[in-house]
């Protein structure tokens, strides 16, 4: 029995570190007006016990970058038309950094999806969809407003995921331990 509950609540744990996880890269300003060219600043956290050292940005289909970008002390930045990617610097375990970009503009409302690619000193990378919404002029609203915001909306799915993955495994530890203290082997029918 005690193998059992040992083995469920690891299954749990492994349950819960496997659920969707979400990177903490985010792309600021959220929201912007359609056809003005515009500046943003790509945050990225290193989440690894290894060095961040390497970091690319892919536009969105129908998207060009501009010629401005902003690289934190020690980086490069090669620049072109659909991609940028920064070298030569090390975001440390646990910290974060800054990079900034200008696009020309977006032509239509809607989401811009970006694939932020992060490269680390062991040649390993994770690859994140970041994204920000493209607005009418005077127009306010985001998708994300409506929907009580990006990261909060995930960081609470994750921790409902990870609850839920917990009361499967107690539901599944209290019908074993039920059947064993009935004497009914498990995977057999009882009848109550």
């Amino acid at each position: 029995m005690r193998k059992t509950v040992v083995f469920l609540v690891g299954a749990a744990a492994v349950l819960g570190m496997a659920a969707p996880a979400f990177a903490h890269e985010e792309i600021n300003p959220k929201q912007f007006p359609t056809g003005t060219p515009t500046f943003f600043t790509l945050s990225a956290a290193n989440e690894k016990k290894l060095d961040l050292t390497k970091v690319s940005i892919a536009a969105p289909n129908g998207v060009n970058f501009g010629s401005t970008t902003r690289s934190p002390t020690g980086w490069t930045v090669n620049a072109g038309d659909t991609q940028i990617t920064w070298t030569g610097g090390a975001v440390k375990p646990d910290d974060f950094d800054q990079w900034g970009y200008e696009i020309e503009g977006a032509d239509q409302p809607g989401t811009l999806t970006y694939k932020v690619t992060l490269g680390f000193s062991d040649g390993s990378s994770d690859d994140v969809n970041v994204q920000t919404t493209a607005v009418a002029p005077g127009t306010t609203a985001t998708t994300e407003a409506k929907s009580g915001g990006g990261s909060a909306a995930r960081t609470r799915a994750n921790i409902a995921l990870a609850l839920g993955a917990v009361a499967l495994v107690a539901a599944v530890v209290a019908l074993v331990s039920g059947r064993r203290r009935t004497g009914t082997p498990v995977g057999e029918k009882q009848d109550w």
